[in-house]
């Protein structure tokens, strides 16, 4: 969900259409919390706050960074973005930045077979198998197009297995972070270029699963 504009880079996921055998999960909530970091140093949270009821998932993403300079704030982003999924089907997206003054929308409704596309980057329709850039659950990584949370802007990306490490994968194009999850298909976290600097998040809360509660709707 963070695209980069002027030194963070991290945008923001993608769905798969078949569950990858997970036990399917009864209604219920999920919360996770990453730390932000730039360079070791801790700048902000990243919120994930799902709930499922029937055939009906609801997630909420919350991302407040500020990057201070001698104890003042020289940047700030901030990103508040809901989404509802019915029967498996992205039924809408609202969502809102402020990245340091300057402000950007997505606003998404399904409209029969297609996606209607209301956003700062982009107005217009996209397929229904395009997914957010939320990363919340592993089976993003094989849908497109990605959808961008921050300008709806439907974006040009590769997405490549790393190499040496088990369920991490880098993400290049117009979009550039590497993604990592663990073997439950949970999104566990993330690296990328904060300015020139090394950026990542890590877990400082998680309370339930998020992947099987959307792969139930």
């Amino acid at each position: 969900m963070i695209e980069r504009r002027r030194f963070l880079t991290l945008a923001a996921g993608l769905a798969a259409t078949a569950p990858l055998g997970l036990a399917r999960a009864e209604d219920g909530t999920a919360r996770r919390v990453f730390r932000v970091l730039r360079d070791g140093s801790d700048i902000g949270t990243h919120v994930l706050s799902a709930s499922r009821i029937d055939k009906h998932f609801e997630m909420a993403i919350d991302i407040d960074i500020r990057v201070k300079l001698l104890g003042i704030t020289a940047y700030r982003y901030t990103l508040k973005n809901r989404e509802v999924w019915d029967d498996g089907i992205l039924t809408s997206i609202d969502s809102e930045v402020d990245d340091d003054g300057d402000t950007e929308f997505a606003k998404v409704r399904r409209a029969g077979d297609m996606l209607e596309v209301d956003g700062s980057g982009y107005s217009g329709t996209a397929p229904l198998d395009a997914v957010p850039t939320s990363y919340y659950a592993r089976p993003f990584i094989e849908r497109r197009p990605w959808l961008s949370t921050q300008s709806g802007k439907l974006l040009t990306i590769d997405v490549a297995a790393a190499p040496d490490e088990a369920r991490t994968f880098n993400v290049k194009g117009e979009l550039e972070t590497t993604l990592i999850y663990d073997a439950a298909g949970e999104w566990v976290g993330c690296r990328f270029d904060a300015g020139g600097e090394p950026g990542a998040y890590e877990i400082i809360e998680s309370n339930g699963a998020i992947t099987p509660l959307w792969q139930s709707a």
